[in-house]
């Protein structure tokens, strides 16, 4: 059986080629659609009268499909690792950077600047490597709210900013 949608025709087209542009399946289409012609019927207006322009309204939604709990745990597991990653960047960071500031002529048997090169590649790399994964990459998934998407983006960032203090702190105490 065929869907009669109360959502008018007119409306319905623009926002569902809106979503498709943005990459939605099929399924997430009808989702929204549905969503839609519920809260027309449940208010007896028209989309237009609750939702406006159907184009900005398409592309306002989001088109990604729900985690697994396999895939959000994996995604927690890889930004655990990548955090972990970049603070191990920061701290081989800050050490090379303390022998390097102290003059110091080897930090843990080898040149200090080895050690900061790679402790900033590290940091640097994991940050890039989260901010790819995207939300493959979440500590917090099912949370939609600006507030964790931005945590979930900023994180890996934080520890590049952190390094970068360190070695200001590091150069103020010690240079």
């Amino acid at each position: 059986m065929i869907k009669q949608w109360k959502v008018e025709r007119e409306w319905q087209e623009p926002f569902l080629e809106a979503l498709r542009a943005r990459g939605a399946s099929p399924q997430a289409c009808d989702a929204a659609l549905g969503e839609v012609d519920e809260a027309c019927i449940r208010e007896n207006a028209t989309a237009k009268e609750l939702f406006g322009d159907p184009v900005a309204y398409g592309k306002e939604i989001p088109v990604s499909e729900p985690m697994t709990a396999r895939e959000a745990g994996l995604s927690r597991t890889r930004a655990l690792l990548l955090a972990i990653a970049g603070l191990v960047g920061m701290f081989f960071a800050l050490l090379g950077w303390t022998g390097m500031v102290t003059d110091a002529t080897k930090v843990w048997g080898a040149n200090p600047t080895i050690w900061f090169v790679l402790g900033l590649i590290i940091a640097v790399a994991a940050a890039v490597g989260d901010t790819v994964l995207g939300r493959h990459a979440d500590f917090t998934q099912g949370r939609a709210d600006a507030g964790w998407t931005l945590l979930n983006r900023l994180l890996p960032w934080i520890i590049v900013a952190l390094t970068l203090v360190g070695m200001l702190v590091v150069k103020l105490t010690h240079g």
